[in-house]
């Protein structure tokens, strides 16, 4: 290991910014409620998502065997691709190993010289990361306020947003968007919405369900409602041929093992199904619920009708403190601090799930006066 590396990583071990992991069981009997999870509807313990799996797995084995372009593509993977483009009313699509490849892949294989990349200034890091490699010009606009850049994007330049962004639960401002897509209908409008895709909308279509024809590239991930793993492109026949031919991190990568595939094509007939409606109403009442909690306590949040709830602090320490004792009482839930968030908004986010009862919320939130109440943390 290089000196520089060795010196970042002691500056790291003795700051607040040290991150660990948590292994998990398969089972945790001491966990009351586990806000810590993205599988927003559960689907990742559903028993048809399970089965065709299973099934898969028993027909193709637990691997794909190679990349795409050589033994790795199979019936699994196109019947999963036909499945998204009909659903997301576009005409091609395109299966990555995991969102952070299918972001950075399209923005490295895409964009070119001749445009600018305007990007909202909260987008994920595996957007940041495609954005500089591409070596592009870009330019990153008021966070939700896309309208910002109306008078400076040209045909050729990109438009890069969430649906749904992963730590404040807010939408990209697409109101603004439809706006400023209408205005230059020529930019290339890239969505990424892998916490919006099978939560809201009708179908569960995601944050843009009615204004799909506003996005040319849509990546999403199977990694959140769908309860699975790896990613999609959704886009026009020429675009996913592009990536086909020339994306690197789609070439030189092993495919998606057969039975994920399956199982992500089971979670999408549960999504698209009245099972799947009522998990996403369920879901928005909870949403509402929680925020109603908070606002009931006068408590710093961020306002969210999704299932990522954040509940903002003063600083790093009470965040830490308060999702540690939270955590001791079996409440998984854990802080969110710099670099991942601004230094100034320190936060515990919650990440809630159609399996959750109004009864779990009230319960949380009866455990959270008790231990403001004796902490005086508030």
């Amino acid at each position: 290991m290089r000196d520089s590396l060795k010196e970042k990583l002691k500056q790291r071990r003795a700051s607040t910014q040290m991150r660990r992991r948590r292994c998990r069981a398969a089972k945790e009997v001491s966990v009351v409620v586990d806000f810590s999870k993205n599988d927003y509807l559960g689907l990742s313990q559903h028993e048809g998502v399970v089965k065709r799996f299973t099934d898969a797995a028993n027909q193709w084995g637990v691997g794909s065997t190679g990349s795409p372009l050589l033994s790795g593509y199979c019936r699994e993977h196109q019947r999963l691709e036909s499945e998204l483009c009909e659903w997301l009313e576009k005409p091609a699509a395109l299966l990555f190993s995991s969102g952070f490849a299918a972001n950075t892949g399209v923005l490295n294989t895409l964009t070119d010289e001749s445009g600018k990349i305007y990007a909202d200034k909260l987008v994920h890091a595996s957007l940041i990361d495609g954005i500089k490699q591409s070596r592009q010009r870009f330019k990153r606009y008021a966070h939700s306020q896309p309208l910002t850049i109306a008078g400076m994007l040209q045909p050729e330049d990109w438009i890069v947003t969430e649906g749904v962004f992963s730590m404040d639960g807010d939408d990209g401002g697409i109101a603004q968007l439809t706006e400023l897509k209408n205005q230059q209908p020529d930019a290339t409008f890239m969505v990424d919405d892998a916490h919006g895709i099978g939560v809201l909308g009708q179908e569960g279509k995601g944050a843009l369900a009615n204004n799909l024809n506003l996005i040319d590239v849509m990546t999403g991930t199977f990694g959140k409602a769908f309860g699975v793993g790896g990613a999609f492109v959704c886009a026009d026949n020429d675009t996913i041929e592009a990536l086909i031919q020339f994306c690197r991190e789609y070439i030189y990568s092993t495919a998606m093992p057969p039975p994920q595939a399956a199982a992500a094509s089971a979670a999408l007939t549960v999504i698209r199904s009245n099972e799947g409606r009522e998990k996403r109403e369920h879901l928005a009442q909870l949403a509402q619920q929680f925020q109603l909690e908070m606002s009931r306590r006068g408590l710093a949040c961020i306002e969210s009708s999704t299932p990522i709830q954040t509940w903002l602090f003063e600083s790093e320490e009470t965040a830490r403190r308060i999702a540690g004792e939270l955590t001791s009482l079996g409440y998984l839930c854990r802080a969110i601090v710099y670099p991942t968030v601004p230094k100034h908004l320190p936060r515990i986010r919650f990440s809630l799930n159609s399996n959750m009862q109004s009864a779990h919320i009230s319960q949380f939130w009866h455990v959270v006066d008790e231990l403001l109440e004796s902490n005086r943390a508030v």
